[in-house]
C-alpha cells in the first residue's frame, strides 16, 4: 500500500517537475466507521443529531495531519458534495436533506456578479467565510474571488435532484411551503426556489444552439472546469490538448443530470403545484437534450463509448472530447439507457464493457480515466485515480439496470478498499498493479506548453463526505440477488468477470 516507492509519474512533452513532496503514510490502528465520518462531518454529536446543523462539511482531516495545510482544503460547504450526501442518504438521515436543501436555497443565486459568478437561481460551489477562513481570504487574494463562489453547473441540476428526492421519500411536498430570506432580503419559499433552479437550467440551455448545458467562467480566474471533474487539465482530446475553454465546453454526466433534474422537475408540476403549466416544456426539453446527447457525445470506436465532453474551435463548431472515463457510467444512473431495444440494449452494453475493461478497471475500482489516454497518471486527481463515490454513482446505475452481479462485485472492491486503508479517502490510486495505494507525496510541475504549473499528484484528504456517504449506503442497502435475474443479463455479466484478470484476488 505504501506509494513513496513507487516511480514518479511519467511526464508528457513540455513538463518538467519543479517539486517533490513527501507525507508520512498514516494509517489508522482501526478502520474509521462511515457513520462516526458523517457524525463529525454534520458537527452531529451523535447519528440522532445528524442534519441538526445543516449541511456536512466536505472533508476533515485525521488528529495526525490536523497542522498540515495540504489534508485542510474542504472543511466547507459544497453545494455538489453536500447533496450527493444528502441524496445518498436521504431514507436513513432525510433531516440532512432537508436542512442541506434549505441551507442552499438561502444561498441561491439572485443576481449577476462576475467575481463570484453568481447568477439568479444557481445554486453555489463552495461557501467559505474569510473572516474566519484562510483558504477564502488566499483564494480571493490570489483569484478575486467573492463569496459565496458559484463556479459549478451541475450543483444546481443537483438540488432539483434532492429535492424531489426528499419529497418522494417524505410522501409529501411540505417542504415546499418552507419559508426562509434569500441574498436579497427577500421572503421566499422551496417552492421558489426549485423554479429559480429549473429557470437557470432552462435560460442557459435556451442560450446553447445545441441546447446543451456548457460552462464557461465568467471570472477569468474562476474554475475552468465547471463541472465535479474540476482540475484544468481534466478535459482535453484524444491527442492531449486541453480542451478549449474561451468556448463553452458541455460534459457528458451534467448532461445526464439535467435531463434528470428536468424530469424531476416536471413530476412535481405535474401534481398541479402551481406551475403545471411547465410539464409539457420540461418534458420536451428533457427529450430533445437526451437526443443531443445521443448524437454529439456517442462515438462507435473502440467498441463504442460516451465521450467526456464536447468543447467548441475557433468558429464554436462542437468537436468531441474523444476519451474514455468514468463520466461515462453516470448515464446508468438515469433515464437515458433504460428500455430493452436493440439499440439502447446495445449502447448499455457497451458503456458497460468499457467500464469493466482492463484499461478503466482496477482493482481498486473504475478509474476516472482510462489508462491507454495521453493525460493518463495513475495518482492523478482526475485522470487516473479511482473516486469511492463516482463507482457507487455507478453501482447504483447497475442496480438499476438489473445487473447485480456486477454491482456486487464493485461493491466487494469498495468496501475492501476502506478496509485497507482504515480511513474513508478522497480517492485511491490506479496504479496498473492492481496494488492498493494512496499517494504520500505531491509532484508538481510546469507545463512548458500551456505555461502553467500543474500537480499531477497529491495526498488525498483523509475523510471525504461523499466516500463515507457512499460506503454508509452500501452499508445500510438491502442484500440483493448475486446475479441478474434476467438470463441475459445474467450471462453478459458473466462474460464481463470472466475477463477481469484480478478477480480471484
Amino acid at each position: 500500500m505504501n506509494g513513496a516507492d513507487i516511480e514518479l509519474p511519467r511526464l508528457l512533452i513540455g513538463e518538467k517537475i519543479v517539486k517533490v513532496k513527501y507525507f508520512k503514510e498514516q494509517t489508522p490502528i482501526h478502520s474509521l466507521s462511515s457513520l462516526r465520518a458523517i457524525e463529525g462531518l454534520a458537527k452531529a454529536k451523535n447519528y440522532r443529531q445528524i442534519g441538526e446543523f445543516g449541511p456536512v462539511m466536505a472533508a476533515k482531516s485525521l488528529k495526525d495531519h490536523d497542522r498540515n495545510s495540504e489534508f485542510q482544503r474542504y472543511s466547507a460547504i459544497f453545494g455538489r458534495d453536500s447533496l450527493r450526501v444528502a441524496i445518498d442518504l436521504v431514507s436513513k438521515y432525510p433531516k440532512l436533506a432537508e436542512t442541506t436543501l434549505i441551507k442552499l436555497a438561502e444561498l441561491q443565486g439572485v443576481k449577476f456578479d462576475i467575481l463570484s459568478e453568481e447568477e439568479p437561481g444557481r445554486i453555489i460551489h463552495e461557501a467559505r467565510d474569510p473572516k474566519i477562513d484562510p483558504i477564502a481570504r488566499q483564494l480571493t487574494k490570489q483569484l478575486n474571488w467573492k463569496w459565496p463562489y458559484y463556479g459549478s453547473v451541475d450543483a444546481t441540476p443537483e438540488f432539483i435532484r434532492t429535492l424531489i428526492a426528499y419529497c418522494k421519500f417524505e410522501k409529501d411536498y411540505k417542504i415546499m411551503t418552507y419559508e426562509y430570506v434569500n441574498r436579497a432580503g427577500e421572503k421566499c419559499n422551496i417552492a421558489n426556489a426549485l423554479s429559480s433552479a429549473v429557470s437557470w437550467i432552462l435560460n442557459r440551455l435556451s442560450a446553447n444552439k445545441e441546447g446543451l448545458l456548457e460552462f464557461k467562467r465568467a471570472n477569468p480566474n474562476g474554475i475552468e472546469n465547471q463541472a465535479w471533474k474540476d482540475s484544468w487539465d481534466s478535459y482535453f482530446h484524444a491527442d492531449g490538448k486541453i480542451a478549449n475553454h474561451k468556448q463553452g465546453i458541455a460534459s457528458v454526466e451534467v448532461q445526464r443530470v439535467t435531463v434528470d433534474a428536468l424530469l424531476d422537475a416536471a413530476s412535481y408540476y405535474e401534481l398541479g403545484f402551481d406551475k403545471s403549466h411547465r410539464v409539457q416544456e420540461l418534458k420536451e426539453r428533457a427529450n430533445h437534450l437526451s437526443q443531443q446527447i445521443a448524437k454529439y457525445f456517442w462515438i462507435d470506436e473502440l467498441g463504442g463509448y460516451f465521450v467526456l465532453g464536447t468543447d467548441r474551435d475557433h468558429r464554436g463548431q462542437l468537436r468531441q472530447l474523444a476519451v474514455r472515463t468514468s463520466n461515462m457510467g453516470h448515464l446508468l444512473h438515469s433515464q437515458l439507457l433504460k428500455g430493452n431495444d436493440i439499440d439502447t440494449t446495445t449502447r448499455r452494453h457497451a458503456v458497460i464493457s468499457q467500464l469493466f475493461s482492463p484499461e478503466l478497471l482496477s482493482a481498486s475500482g473504475i478509474r476516472t480515466l482510462a489508462s491507454n489516454e495521453l493525460r493518463f497518471r495513475p495518482g492523478a486527481y482526475h485522470n487516473g485515480s479511482v473516486w469511492t463515490w463516482d463507482n457507487y454513482l455507478i453501482l447504483q446505475g447497475l442496480e438499476n439496470h438489473g445487473y447485480y452481479g456486477l454491482a456486487n462485485f464493485l461493491r466487494k472492491i469498495l468496501l475492501k478498499d476502506i478496509t485497507v486503508v482504515h480511513r474513508l479517502p478522497e480517492y485511491f490510486r490506479g496504479d496498473l498493479d492492481n496494488v492498493l495505494r494512496l499517494n504520500t507525496r505531491l509532484v508538481e510541475v510546469y507545463d512548458d506548453i500551456n505555461k502553467r504549473f500543474n500537480t499531477l499528484e497529491q495526498p488525498p484528504q483523509d475523510v471525504q463526505a461523499w466516500t463515507a456517504a457512499a460506503i454508509l449506503a452500501i452499508k445500510l442497502k438491502r442484500h440483493l440477488p448475486v446475479f441478474a435475474l434476467e438470463v441475459r443479463k445474467k450471462n453478459f455479466e458473466k462474460k464481463i468477470l470472466s475477463q477481469v484478470t484480478f478477480i480471484e484476488s
